[in-house]
């Protein structure tokens, strides 16, 4: 059964026939179709019971896993397959990027109701490879399995860190100046407005919810620059914040009026407590010692997501908002992020 792939970008969930006449062998050689022939590292490559990858001499691996549901991480009211699959690598990948490493390939392990469309399945699936392409990275194998309950996508991906040591949560000090790529707050502002069935979300805080960018080059920039600590923004600024400071037993401020604020929120309303709370960004927080932040700003890349200096680590416990450096607290969100339970 083949689908074009420009079908497959724009297919729903409804329609087509179920994945349960295919059988499993079929559907799985298909999957593995749409991802295309190994890269070279990988000695073994899909088909076999185990993937092989052979590991750089001197470098370390990585792995990270993450696990997308749907009615808890997706909706299918509102987000393609195509989607839920782009962004269940794009998830999985952005904490190798938040720790500098370099995406190599993955591994996606797919719960899957009967009744799924096999036109869906594979939506899911060329989101998944080609979101892994963005990174030069590929869909090395993986498991399929038949649910009653909800869809569930588990994506586990491969990095490696050759020239250096990955940045860890820990590795902050007193002083570290905190930076973030590119914008924050538009996700969340998409979310809150397709939850309640808006057909008024505008088309880039859309496209950031639901197809977010890479930041596997930036994060492999800031390591390299000498981040000292590093995360991504995933459930929130100020949740990711605390977890930095808490491995590095630091605090830290932020500067109100530094946040990089996605187009259109400021005028939205509430853009500095989504920007500050409300997650999926999957930008990056890191940490630069003083002394490197001038040639980190400096030699940032034009082909690299802006780069905006937005408080600083400090030996006062717990966090501070401020209205701008050295100005009046600001009382923080009671909630900091998203959590799970």
């Amino acid at each position: 059964m083949v689908f074009s792939k420009s079908s497959l970008r724009v297919t729903d969930w409804v329609g087509g026939e179920p994945v349960s006449t295919q059988g499993e062998s079929a559907l799985l050689d298909q999957l593995m179709e749409l991802a295309g022939p190994p890269p070279a590292a990988a000695e073994v490559g899909p088909g076999d019971d185990a993937a092989a990858w052979r590991a750089p001499k001197g470098g370390l691996m990585l792995w990270s896993t993450d696990t997308l549901c749907e009615d808890v991480d997706f909706r299918c009211r509102y987000q393609t397959p195509y989607q839920v699959g782009w962004k269940s690598w794009m998830t999985a990948v952005s904490d190798l990027s938040a720790m500098g490493a370099s995406p190599r390939g993955g591994l996606v392990a797919a719960l899957v109701p009967p009744g799924t469309s096999t036109e869906a399945l594979h939506a899911i699936q060329l989101g998944i490879v080609e979101a892994a392409a963005i990174d030069r990275a590929a869909v090395l194998g993986g498991d399929l399995s038949r649910t009653d309950g909800p869809l569930a996508l588990t994506v586990t991906v491969l990095g490696d860190v050759t020239d250096g040591s990955p940045v860890l949560l820990g590795g902050g000090s007193v002083g570290d100046l905190l930076v973030v790529t590119g914008t924050l707050g538009l996700a969340a502002a998409a979310l809150q407005l397709l939850e309640k069935g808006s057909d008024q979300v505008p088309v880039e805080w859309r496209r950031r919810f639901l197809e977010p960018p890479s930041r596997a080059e930036a994060g492999l920039a800031l390591r390299r620059a000498g981040a000292s600590a590093m995360t991504d923004v995933s459930d929130g600024l100020l949740l990711d914040l605390e977890r930095i400071c808490q491995a590095s037993r630091v605090g830290a401020e932020i500067w109100l009026d530094h946040l990089p604020l996605g187009r259109g929120l400021a005028e939205a309303g509430r853009g500095v407590e989504l920007a500050l709370t409300g997650g999926e960004d999957f930008e990056l927080l890191a940490a630069i010692p003083q002394d490197l932040i001038e040639e980190v700003v400096n030699g940032w890349g034009a082909e690299l997501p802006a780069l905006a200096i937005l408080g600083i680590l400090t030996d006062r416990k717990g966090l501070r908002l401020l209205s701008a450096r050295g100005g009046e607290p600001v009382e923080a969100p009671a909630a900091h992020g998203f959590r799970h339970f």
